[in-house]
């Protein structure tokens, strides 16, 4: 596209078109588009200032009442709002201090919270989960070799039951 020309080129079939834009089309088009936008604005307003005279005609009766956010706000009388209690840090420091003569001893003591703990109790209390779901697989796993065992037929329900308790005390090698 060339500037300023109001030319566009077109490439097809190896050779250049060009084609005329009607700037002038396109520049009435948007200007009656931006009057079209003004004549309903306006209207708008008209509209928006009849709503508001019906209003105000209303209103014109009631008295109005001023709000003042610069300041403090005062009754109808003038005074001061009192809301303020002056006395609440003497207050708080009081139950503070009532909290500090209480010096009673704390009537049962631990023994196990004072007590030194091992070198590695808390890897045990880390590793104690995996250790409950290990434990449970193999309680599994050993009931299903007593099944299969007694499925067999190769031996009894008591020899079965006791061979799985004889493997879990038998030391692993």
């Amino acid at each position: 596209m060339t500037l300023g020309t109001g030319k566009e080129s077109k490439m097809t079939d190896g050779f250049i078109e060009e084609q005329e834009i009607d700037i002038a089309e396109t520049s009435i088009s948007l200007e009656e588009a931006a009057n079209e936008r003004k004549r309903r604005l306006e209207e708008m307003r008209e509209r928006m200032l009849q709503e508001n005279d019906g209003e105000e005609s209303g209103s014109s009766s009631k008295s109005m009442k001023l709000t003042f956010r610069n300041y403090e706000s005062q009754n109808d009388l003038g005074d001061k709002r009192d809301d303020v209690d002056l006395f609440a840090v003497e207050k708080e420091i009081a139950d503070q201090l009532i909290d500090t003569q209480d010096t009673r001893a704390v009537e049962q003591i631990d023994i196990t919270t004072l007590a030194p703990r091992k070198i590695d109790w808390d890897l045990k209390r880390d590793v104690a989960e995996r250790l409950e779901k290990l434990e449970r697989r193999t309680e599994r796993a050993i009931a299903q070799l007593i099944r299969e065992r007694l499925k067999a037929g190769k031996t009894e329900l008591a020899d079965a039951v006791n061979s799985g308790a004889y493997s879990e005390l038998q030391p692993d090698d």
